[in-house]
């Protein structure tokens, strides 16, 4: 009888050890790692050169050979080569379902290529590598820069 009462008590012990670690703030309904976050340091830090820059069946990187792109911690961008600076903004946006870099340059050819909403791929300390699904057509668009 006694050794029910005590096999009872650690049930009942267990039980409330077992509820309490629970944490009340778990939300698997809506997961944003901020994987990416990263990248607000990562840019600001050198030079960077497009790797790559694909539209469907188009290659556009020849268009961004030449250019050199430094990007500052107060959001702003500068694509520079021997004969034009063309000027932006980049942001990291966490707030839809993916994390994402904007950038947003003049509608001049060829930056009209690179504004957009980019989802990031991969982030390290000499690349960045972003995608997108455009909307007109719906073919996936490559973008990668390289750290000088």
């Amino acid at each position: 009888m006694e050794k029910t009462k005590i096999m009872k008590k650690i049930l009942i012990l267990f039980a409330i050890v077992t509820f309490a670690s629970c944490s009340s703030d778990d939300d698997s309904g809506n997961v944003n790692t901020n994987e990416f976050e990263n990248i607000k340091t990562t840019l600001p830090q050198g030079e960077w050169k497009v790797s790559k820059l694909i539209d469907g069946q188009s290659d556009h990187t020849m268009d961004f050979e030449s250019f050199i792109f430094t990007f500052n911690g107060d959001g702003t961008v500068k694509a520079q080569n021997d004969l034009l600076t063309e000027n932006g903004t980049w942001a990291y946006d966490n707030s839809s379902s993916s994390e994402e870099l904007v950038l947003q340059f003049s509608e001049q050819t060829p930056f009209d290529e690179i504004n957009d909403d980019w989802d990031i791929v991969s982030v390290t300390n000499s690349q960045i590598e972003l995608s997108d699904i455009s909307g007109g057509d719906g073919d996936v668009e490559l973008l990668t820069f390289i750290k000088l």
